[in-house]
């Protein structure tokens, strides 16, 4: 899990986020409830340790009042 919260960060270079990506939809498909909130810290836990307050996912999550 830790690999996904690293590697589908927005910070995260392009490439390997897609990867990342198609790999957590992949796992999600197979084992739901273990991945289903695997993903970058800011959805998994709600922070973001890149203290990117202005990145996009941060915005809308808190848009959506799911972060503070």
């Amino acid at each position: 899990l830790h690999v996904f919260e690293l590697r589908t960060c927005l910070k995260a270079q392009w490439e390997i986020r897609a990867v990342a990506e198609k790999m957590l939809e992949l796992c999600k498909k197979v084992a739901p409830t273990i991945f289903e909130k695997a993903g970058p810290p800011c959805v998994s836990k709600g922070i973001c340790p890149e203290k990117d307050y202005k990145c996009p996912k941060w915005l809308e999550l808190k848009e959506k009042g799911l972060v503070n």
